[in-house]
């Protein structure tokens, strides 16, 4: 029989008869209640919209969940807790039909006080209350005094679901989680052939990008400010572009040379504005990419037929062919 006992289903099978929880009945009188029948106008549309924005069907979920979880070997606090699991199902039951029975029912301090506290695998739901927990842990290490800590807002208990949170989390930092490795590819940007390590002429510049950066983000907030307007024109960067490209020519006549010194003095450090780089000599940075990347073993996906097939993949065959640059 399901939970409100309206459907019945009727089976022999061992371990679906076994699984039935055996609890006394609990009869909610208020079931049958009918809300009154209102006439289909803003006011009411909008008391309805009020009465649904809360989120009391997730408390009492989340209530039930931090019971549940909880573990004690004590027989007289087992029962208390199945027995506010028993009302909680109740009560989701009943804030499920409220806007069809017009009635609502509200958990007492006694209840929502599990809030306060929720299994720890409940708090990936919840990234603030995650991050929360995480700070309170922090300070928690700082305290000498065990009676001083902080109590924290999640439990970590034997229980099931936390059992499996943990394992999860402990699959996830050996097979999944990047480490913080990375190989340094500036080197590909630039031409080799082509020296660049004049220090004047870098320190020169510097000076132009710094001044082009100041200029630029000035613009890109004139020009979102022109976008909220909704202005018929938006600002064009390109004069600034070509402002600053004509300026960097007077140093260095030389397109290409100047290019890979914009380019090298551009990713010196990640906090220089690349736009200008970019932007202005774009070309040259895929250019030198490429050539810089000569010999790179690089797989090939071919379609083949059944016979020749490595792999299948939804009716289709193919082959992984490995080849370097010509």
């Amino acid at each position: 029989m399901d939970l409100d006992g309206d459907s019945v289903f009727l089976c022999n099978d061992p371990r679906v008869v076994e699984s039935k929880i055996n609890k006394p009945i609990i009869i909610d009188i208020d079931d049958k209640a009918t809300a009154k029948e209102k006439p289909y106008t803003q006011d009411n549309l909008i008391e309805y919209e009020v009465a649904t924005r809360d989120s009391r069907i997730g408390e009492i979920t989340n209530v039930s969940a931090s019971i549940l979880n909880k573990h004690t070997n004590n027989a007289e606090l087992q029962q208390v807790y199945d027995n506010y699991v028993s009302l909680l199902r109740i009560y989701q039951g009943h804030e499920i039909d409220s806007i069809k029975t017009g009635t609502r029912w509200h958990m007492n301090k006694g209840l929502r006080k599990y809030l306060k506290q929720l299994p720890y695998f409940l708090l990936y739901n919840y990234p603030a209350k995650l991050k929360k927990y995480h700070k309170l842990r922090k300070k928690n290490k700082e305290i000498q005094d065990n009676k001083d800590k902080l109590r924290l807002n999640a439990y970590r208990s034997p229980s099931p679901m936390n059992e499996l949170c943990e394992y999860v989390i402990a699959w996830e930092n050996t097979h999944v989680v990047w480490d913080r490795a990375y190989y340094d590819t500036r080197h590909l940007t630039v031409n080799h052939d082509i020296d660049v390590f004049d220090v004047q002429l870098r320190r020169k510049i510097k000076h132009l990008i710094n001044d082009f950066a100041v200029e630029y983000k000035r613009l890109l907030k004139e020009k979102d400010h022109l976008r909220a307007q909704n202005a018929a024109d938006y600002l064009s960067l390109d004069p600034l572009f070509e402002k600053y490209k004509v300026k960097l020519a007077e140093i260095e006549p030389d397109e290409e040379v100047l290019a890979n010194y914009v380019i090298s003095v551009s990713y010196d450090n990640a906090v220089t504005c690349k736009a200008l780089a970019w932007r202005g000599y774009g070309d040259y940075i895929i250019k030198n990419v490429t050539l810089n990347s000569q010999g790179i073993m690089r797989t090939r996906i071919e379609e083949v037929d059944k016979e020749s097939a490595q792999y299948e993949f939804l009716g289709k065959y193919y082959n992984l062919i490995d080849e370097g640059d010509a």
